[in-house]
């Protein structure tokens, strides 16, 4: 007779565990175990296998749908058929917005069918007209077979599904945006798309922390996944790839939303600032989205301190790396850091990451400490490292070449060797 054992399973996350719990230890969740029962042992049996088979001996063809129009820069203005696109973003950044416009413009080179599961139709066509939309055809269901069953008889060129954290599969005992749910809802829709050779986009949430919400797997499952992020003050987005299988991931691009949707930004390199301040303190650095060089204004002020221990403030540039280059600036250039509080701000409520700002922090330091302010339309633009030398990497010197070309003049890695020639030049 063969022993039954039991084991218990969470349905929103699939944890699983030989005793019942009443909160799950993994996600969390109260009430989520359920009982499974099942054998012990699994029979093995030998399987066939494939043959390996030499690269010049596969027979493959690559087909790709030509559009143009919103957005078809960023895709090289081609879409794989069966290629399975991932979009990301926070609630409101405007994916839904996106998407149709995107829907719009794919139109009129094939059929497009937009699968919404958080809105109603009434809803999409409302925002659709807004946007000058194009013959685009809707429908409004959450449930997995039905929109699969939908797609193997319609057979549309492009489909969209919005969002795959709001569709469900009803022969599955998960929570609905469960980590497997999810998971088992992008298998299927990837599985379907390459079947039947449907160009399909799929709109994921993000968490708080800024990464797309369930399992890890849903990114390796698909052939692309692109971000689209917002700056709070500016009101811009920046669409990008972060996983490209049909090409590169430096592409990027800078969107502004209107009432009539989202339009690319075509020279975005001074919308981040309003003019130029000449005013001692205030320093102007460059980042990089895709190709795209983004100037950043940094703001610096030295003071005096009474105290034993001087302040060391920093908003939107990382306090620790602040620290580092202090200490550099006092080793290297010999200033008395140990007298001044030090206060930073990135204006615009912009946080940067990339240490190719460290050279505009230190110019910005330098430019307050001496009371000098630097030269109109003046960028500088390198990391520094704790010997003081500034440094750009290859694919950085494309930056430096396009700020030139814009009429900029940029000290870098190529011009400035280090903080002391960087402070005699302020």
């Amino acid at each position: 007779m063969v022993k039954k054992t039991s084991i218990y399973v969470c349905s929103n996350c699939g944890y699983t565990s030989s005793k019942w719990y009443g909160r799950c230890p993994n996600c969390g969740e109260w009430g989520t175990f359920e009982e499974k029962t099942g054998n012990d042992k699994k029979k093995s049996r030998a399987l066939d296998y494939k043959k390996p088979v030499k690269i010049s001996q596969v027979n493959y063809s690559e087909s790709f749908l030509s559009f143009d129009g919103d957005f078809s820069s960023l895709f090289n203005n081609k879409l794989s058929l069966g290629g399975v696109y991932l979009i990301s973003g926070t609630p409101g950044v405007g994916k839904s917005t996106l998407l149709l416009q995107l829907a719009g413009s794919l139109s009129k080179n094939g059929r497009v069918v937009y699968i919404s599961a958080e809105e109603s139709l009434g809803q999409i066509a409302s925002r659709g007209e807004r946007l000058s939309v194009g013959d685009v055809e809707l429908v409004s269901e959450n449930e997995l077979n039905r929109i699969i069953a939908m797609l193997e008889v319609e057979r549309p060129t492009i489909a969209i599904v919005d969002s795959v954290h709001t569709i469900f599969d009803s022969d599955l005992d998960y929570t609905t945006g469960g980590i497997q749910q999810v998971r088992h809802c992008a298998e299927k829709l990837t599985e379907a798309a390459k079947r039947f050779s449907i160009t399909l986009f799929i709109v994921a949430h993000i968490t708080k922390s800024g990464a797309i919400a369930g399992p890890k797997t849903l990114e390796h499952m698909v052939d692309s996944v692109l971000l689209l992020q917002a700056e709070s003050k500016s009101g811009f987005r920046v669409l990008k790839f972060l996983k490209n299988r049909f090409g590169s991931t430096d592409e990027a691009l800078i969107l502004q939303m209107t009432e009539k949707g989202l339009v690319e930004v075509k020279d975005p390199t001074i919308k981040f600032i309003d003019g130029f301040n000449l005013t001692d303190g205030v320093c102007y650095g460059a980042i990089a989205e895709g190709k795209h060089p983004i100037l950043i204004e940094v703001q610096a002020l030295c003071v005096q301190t009474p105290l034993a221990i001087p302040r060391r403030i920093s908003v939107g540039f990382d306090i620790n790396r602040l620290n580092m280059l202090i200490a550099v600036i006092e080793k290297r250039v010999n200033l008395p850091m140990f007298k001044y509080d030090v206060y930073v701000n990135i204006t615009g409520g912009i946080k940067v990451s990339s240490t190719l700002m460290d050279a505009a922090v230190v110019g910005a330091i330098f430019s307050s400490f001496k009371k000098k302010s630097f030269l109109e339309k003046s960028v500088v633009f390198s990391e520094i490292d704790l010997s003081g030398r500034l440094r750009l990497f290859e694919s950085d010197k494309a930056i430096v070449d396009k700020l030139k070309a814009s009429g900029f003049s940029v000290m870098s890695a190529l011009n400035t060797k280090d903080v002391k020639r960087l402070y005699d030049s302020v």
